[in-house]
């Protein structure tokens, strides 16, 4: 039986993994949060702050996992630029609890680092492969970059099978409405009910990313975490860019009422990568991934995740 460790296993990424690892019966998964009351069937849930050392430190001891996917982060852009200290607490300080806890209980587990590619320097429109330069622009990627270094110094240092995944733009249903495909899909199902007037209100629109399904994300991530070696580098990524003004308009072309689009200064970020697309080479020679979700599926099955969501669901 393997033990399974997830953290943040109450977000979002990791309610579409935890599906996944629970199909397997030789799992015994286990979840930390800090969410008050969060239960999940057949996962042992630790409620813990990931900023206590003391506390991770027991949680360890119990569950000396074979394989930890960590995923507990800040993960918001306009989030870290209004709160920086807590993103620097959260994603370096935690993730250092959390290394020197495996150290010191499970040092052969293997240890998935789930990082980001907004790490990466803002590119001319080229796909970005895991040797391009870094050069981080918001505070959110600067404690990325960090947490990726404290992976590689208890990899070199103690051996550890630590290893980083640098995932570009993902989505799908169940994602909070702070990240922009999921903004949108809000509020037109909003918009639809008739819970807001017929206008989108949006900030830049010339970004380009790199979209991926969060299902797709979730396979890749349980791949690689079973076969990843210590210090390993992989981005996660579709190879398919879109600019944010395309994932609009699709959302649009499915919305059941006219809307009009509006420009709101407030949703643009001090400072923005122009174009965020990656190439997924590496991932797929290695492990034989590809993408199952086509583009228009994602954000469709998003847009109707809004429209049978309810005030007490989770991302609304």
């Amino acid at each position: 039986m393997s033990r399974i460790l997830v953290t943040g296993c109450s977000g979002f990424l990791a309610s579409h993994l935890l599906r996944l690892l629970l199909r397997e019966e030789r799992n015994k998964v286990f979840g930390i949060t800090e969410v008050p009351g969060f239960i999940y069937p057949d996962v042992e849930v630790f409620q813990v702050d990931i900023r206590r050392r003391d506390d991770i430190a027991q949680m360890l001891e119990i569950i000396r996992p074979d394989i930890t996917f960590h995923l507990a982060a800040v993960t918001n852009v306009g989030f870290a630029w209004k709160n920086p200290e807590l993103t620097y607490e959260v994603n370096f300080m935690g993730t250092s609890h959390l290394l020197e806890a495996l150290q010191a209980t499970a040092p052969d587990s293997r240890l998935l680092l789930m990082s980001s590619a907004e790490v990466y320097q803002a590119s001319s429109g080229d796909p970005i492969r895991e040797s391009s330069p870094t050069a981080c622009q918001n505070p959110y990627a600067l404690s990325k970059m960090a947490m990726e270094m404290l992976g590689d110094l208890y990899w070199r240092v103690f051996g550890m099978k630590a290893f980083k995944l640098r995932a570009f733009n993902f989505t799908g249903p169940g994602q909070d409405s702070t990240f922009v495909a999921s903004d949108f899909a809000s509020q037109i199902a909003r918009i639809e009910r008739g819970e807001l007037p017929p206008v989108i209100r949006v900030g830049n629109l010339d970004a380009v990313r790199d979209f991926s399904d969060v299902r797709d994300v979730a396979r890749y991530v349980q791949v690689i975490g079973a076969r990843g070696e210590g210090g390993e580098l992989f981005n996660v990524c579709s190879g398919a860019a879109h600019s944010i003004r395309r994932l609009l308009d699709v959302l649009l072309a499915q919305a059941r009422v006219p809307i009009r689009v509006e420009v709101d200064p407030a949703r643009f970020r001090p400072l923005d990568n122009p174009v965020l697309s990656g190439d997924p080479t590496r991932m797929q020679r290695r492990f034989g991934l590809a993408p199952q979700y086509p583009f228009e599926r994602t954000l469709g099955d998003l847009l109707d995740y809004w429209r049978e969501a309810r005030p007490e669901d989770p991302g609304r």
